[in-house]
């Protein structure tokens, strides 16, 4: 009874082993040409998107780099609980995924960031533009909690504006985190609707947040019901939302229908319902929706929200639709022109507490769910200016904000929007905390690059002489010759793990993965001249290569096997049309 025993242990053991072991980080960018992992493993050798997407395995990091990506990020493999699979922007880079821009009638179904299958899977930094959905995963279809599409997505970071129907919307799944990001200018379609900037559809299991959010100025062009900032619909009990802002959405700002026990905790709502008299289903959406008050309103937390409509008949003239009578408490509800907020209507909208605003300032409630710190976005993120759409996306007259793409560029990147600071004492109402907001400095952030060193008196190409050189990222140069080839070798460059390049030595600075010098041998010699080769064992490049299953590798390719098969629920393909 030992051995088998032993057995379990191993396969346990090795499992626990597997993320690290196997895991790579792939750079990509849109002018790379790589196709694999070992290939990609630096900024100077960059993979395709679609080869990362499509190859990109649990564990793994995709870096995307700067510039402007013309095709989507369907992902065919899968995270798992201990090895999420993660798709994040490269250090100071903006990386934007960038659609068509679909015209109102086209009849398009495409995805920016997509996926039927993957789970556990992380986005950081990210643009999205250009498509029918920004981000989206799979829907398992009906009304039917226990039917899950693939759950687990963990967003933050992004952007997601100018699509034709949704900004972020995830289906039918549980484990969806969207925090600190923009939603903005979705819905223009006419042919896909029930169109949010944010939506959550029968998405149970109690774990789906939504957290520092900025959703607005979104619409539901072919219908004129949805169109809301952020809308929790059809058995999506359970979820949180915190610290978020929406405003100037066609819709509500929270849309909230047939799903129960939800948190809506220091939000700001700020002059939606900007369909007027073209809302239909409901006439007068309002700040806050409650669609079936009976079902809705049970179990839920409405704590610390600033709520102000237009005030505008029909659709702003009741800001709050079907109010329950528990689970509501410390909101400021006002409509029209407020004075509650810094400076909402200006070039940059502030929607933190005026100084003046003594209806906010250190009202709050305390306890649980209300959060330590607030959404610290910084205003110059957005700018005051008819958007600047993509392709034939349309744009609605009242529209009158644009995400500062350019400004987002200069302080590196989406997460530089958002610097949270503390809350102390009794909190505000509202997203923000009072005071001054941290900005971040425009040209401050450095892109980095690969590690490099000083060349040493190795060869050049081909063997030939080279004095030295430096290494600025993957391949190197030297003074004396063409050292990409064959020449000095430093970290990140051509030296391998343990002995000398092709052509020449490592520098002080080398010990670095093979470069374009030749690869590595597993008794740490190179081979001498440009473009040898020797096995790949010890000193070689970390690829994951194909080898004769035995041993451990038995094993962890089983415990892998069934970890995929158990990581993985039913699923059936997204559809584009959800009711």
């Amino acid at each position: 009874m030992r051995q088998p025993l032993f057995l379990c242990s191993s396969i346990a053991f090795y499992l626990a082993l597997a993320p690290s072991a196997l895991a790579a980080t792939w750079y990509v960018s849109p002018t790379g040409t790589a196709t694999a992992a070992a290939a990609c493993a630096t900024r100077a050798t960059p993979c395709t998107l679609g080869s990362a997407a499509k190859d990109a395995m649990a564990g793994d990091t995709v870096v995307l780099m700067d510039g402007v990506y013309k095709s989507s990020l369907y992902i065919t493999a899968t995270g798992t609980s201990a090895a999420w699979l993660t798709f994040k922007a490269d250090d100071c880079a903006t990386p934007i995924i960038e659609g068509t821009g679909p015209a109102p009638t086209a009849d398009d179904q495409s995805s920016g960031v997509g996926s039927s299958v993957a789970e556990y899977v992380k986005f950081q930094g990210l643009v999205v533009r250009g498509w029918n959905i920004g981000f989206g995963n799979g829907w398992a279809g009906g009304v039917d909690e226990d039917t899950l599409s693939n759950g687990h997505w963990d967003i933050e970071h992004c952007v997601s504006y100018s699509n034709g129907r949704t900004g972020f919307t995830f289906f039918s799944a549980e484990g969806f985190s969207l925090k600190h990001s923009i939603s903005a200018h979705n819905g223009s379609s006419k042919m896909h609707s029930w169109s949010s900037g944010v939506t959550l559809f029968e998405a149970s299991g109690g774990t789906n947040r939504v957290e520092g959010t900025i959703s607005f100025e979104n619409t539901d062009a072919e219908r004129n019901t949805d169109g809301s900032g952020f809308i929790v619909d059809e058995e999506s009990d359970g979820a949180t939302f915190i610290n978020n802002i929406a405003f100037g959405n066609a819709g509500s700002c929270f849309r909230l229908t047939r799903s129960t026990g939800t948190k809506f905790i220091n939000n700001t709502c700020y002059h939606n319902s900007q369909f007027g008299s073209l809302a239909t289903g409901p006439t007068n959406p309002g700040e806050i929706y409650f669609t079936n008050g009976g079902v809705t309103i049970q179990g839920v937390t409405f704590t610390n929200n600033v709520i102000v409509g237009t005030g505008q008949a029909p659709a702003g003239s009741t800001p709050i639709q079907n109010q329950p009578t528990t689970g509501w408490t410390n909101n400021v509800v006002a409509t029209g022109a407020v004075t509650h907020f810094v400076d909402p209507e200006g070039t940059s909208p502030n929607f933190s507490p005026a100084a003046s605003a003594t209806a906010l300032v250190g009202k709050g409630a305390t306890g649980a769910g209300v959060p330590s710190d607030d959404i610290g976005f910084d205003p110059k993120c957005l700018v005051k200016r008819a958007p600047v759409m993509v392709g034939a996306v349309a744009a609605e007259s009242w529209w009158k904000f644009d995400i500062d793409v350019d400004y987002i560029k200069s302080i590196g990147g989406v997460a530089k929007c958002f610097n949270a600071a503390a809350r102390s004492g009794a909190p505000d109402i509202g997203a923000y905390k009072t005071g001054a907001i941290t900005a971040a400095v425009a040209g401050a952030c450095v892109p980095p690059v690969d590690p490099g060193g000083s060349g040493g008196a190795g060869g050049g190409s081909a063997g030939g002489a080279g004095t030295g050189g430096t290494d600025s990222g993957a391949a190197g140069s030297t003074a004396g010759g063409a050292g990409s080839v064959g020449g000095a070798g430093s970290v990140g460059g051509a030296g391998s793990v343990a002995g000398t390049a092709a052509g020449g030595s490592p520098s002080a600075g080398g010990n670095g993965p093979v470069g374009s010098g030749g690869t590595a041998s597993s008794a740490g010699n190179g081979p001498s001249g440009a473009g040898g080769s020797a096995p790949l064992e010890n000193g070689g490049c970390g690829c994951r290569t194909a080898s004769s299953p035995g041993g451990w590798q038995s094993l962890l390719a089983l415990g892998l096997l069934a970890a995929g098969a158990s990581g993985l629920r039913g699923r059936r393909r997204a559809r584009s049309v959800h009711r």
